[in-house]
């Protein structure tokens, strides 16, 4: 019998984390602020020993990595997150922010020591242009390495269980997830053009611009109704999605060129939206709210003005965020307390608060700096009710 990967977390305290949260989605009354902080692969795959080239290279050892991954965040990170692999429950295909531009013509990069990257783009035409929308964006790059993958972590699945503390026992590669976020339609074009080209074609050339992100929106709905189909994901249809290389537009540039296409892609979906931009997003975020109408804003910048957006989304869309990162990183557990609270006392009142740093934990983050934020939602997150 495989060996059963025990989480030290109670099974109970989990369930806890989930209402606690919940809660807070809901615009309703936790006991506290919930805290979750935002610490991916980057910073857990070399905590369980496993090179990052490896870790691409084969779907098994991806799903163990994952697995002892989380073991060890849940077991060193004072955090409400409650389920294995941060947002998802189960495994998934992990190829961080290439999948897209990976299946569309780009080189991908993976190197010994950190996450993969995307090469230098190939889109200057309208020759170009007729050619991209001629791939197969389904089956081809690495979204073909994704659907590989996935079928052999089911097939292996029943080699790995997992159990928290006092709870059943569950296998998280039974039924992995595909990559069904987005990076963002502007974001892929920066891939596919380059960054410097993109913006370039925002002011010279804006419907040849129009015209790529109208591609990418065709098939990224393409790939989101397949993943949808494949791994049986339940409806109504919850959707993330970012665009951070955005956050460099004017508001008017990003309402004239890009917001239609982001329009069209979050309207195919009618369930909960989240959307995450780094940065200081300050002049978007009225389009955001009023426009894209989005339930919550994820990991958004420590740039951002807090009075601004308590003053534009505070009570209408769940704020997930922002402690400075970087403060996290290289200051002291009690700035990081200070800093938090101040995130607390602006945005907490008008509930839908879930306290992130804004946005992602670098490695080499000290531990306890990492579970100030904690601390101080415990000291001044908690509500009367």
């Amino acid at each position: 019998m495989a060996s059963i990967t025990e989480i030290g977390i109670a099974a109970d305290e989990i369930e806890a984390r989930r209402q606690r949260v919940q809660h807070a989605r809901r615009f309703e009354t936790p006991d506290r602020v919930p805290v979750i902080p935002a610490i991916a692969h980057r910073f857990l795959v070399p905590k369980v020993g496993v090179r990052f080239r490896d870790y691409y290279a084969d779907p098994e050892t991806m799903l163990r990595t994952q697995i002892l991954a989380q073991q060890w965040l849940m077991e060193n990170i004072r955090t409400d997150a409650y389920s294995i692999t941060g947002a998802w429950v189960g495994a998934w295909t992990d190829f961080q922010n290439t999948f897209e531009a990976g299946s569309l013509g780009c080189t991908i990069h993976f190197p010994d020591d950190d996450i993969p990257w995307v090469g230098r783009g190939w889109i200057r035409n309208d020759a170009d242009l007729r050619m991209l929308e001629k791939m197969d964006f389904l089956n081809s790059g690495i979204n073909a390495r994704q659907l590989s993958y996935r079928k052999t972590m089911i097939d292996v699945a029943e080699k790995y269980p997992v159990r928290f503390r006092g709870g059943p026992v569950f296998y998280p590669g039974s039924a992995p997830h595909l990559t069904h976020t987005s990076d963002g339609p502007f974001g892929i074009a920066g891939d596919l053009m380059g960054q410097v080209e993109a913006f370039e074609a925002v002011c010279d050339r804006p419907d040849f611009m129009r015209e790529l992100l109208r591609i990418i929106v065709d098939k990224l709905i393409e790939y989101l109704d397949m993943c949808w189909e494949v791994e049986q994901l339940p409806t109504p249809k919850d959707f993330a999605w970012t665009d951070d290389l955005a956050m460099s537009l004017s508001a008017e540039q990003y309402r004239s060129v890009v917001l239609q296409e982001e329009l069209r892609l979050r309207n195919h979906f009618d369930g909960y939206l989240s959307m995450h931009m780094c940065g200081k997003t300050d002049h978007l975020l009225s389009i955001f709210a009023d426009e894209l109408r989005i339930n919550e804003y994820q990991g958004f910048g420590y740039q951002v003005d807090l009075d601004h957006i308590a003053d534009v989304m505070g009570g209408r869309v769940v704020l997930v965020g922002n402690v400075d990162p970087m403060l996290i990183y290289s200051g002291t557990p009690d700035a990081v307390r200070q800093a938090t609270r101040r995130v607390i006392e602006i945005l907490g009142p008008k509930r839908g608060l879930i306290v992130q740093d804004g946005s992602n934990i670098s490695p080499g983050t000290p531990i306890e700096n990492i579970n100030a934020m904690m601390e101080a939602a415990e000291l001044y997150g908690r509500y009367e009710h």
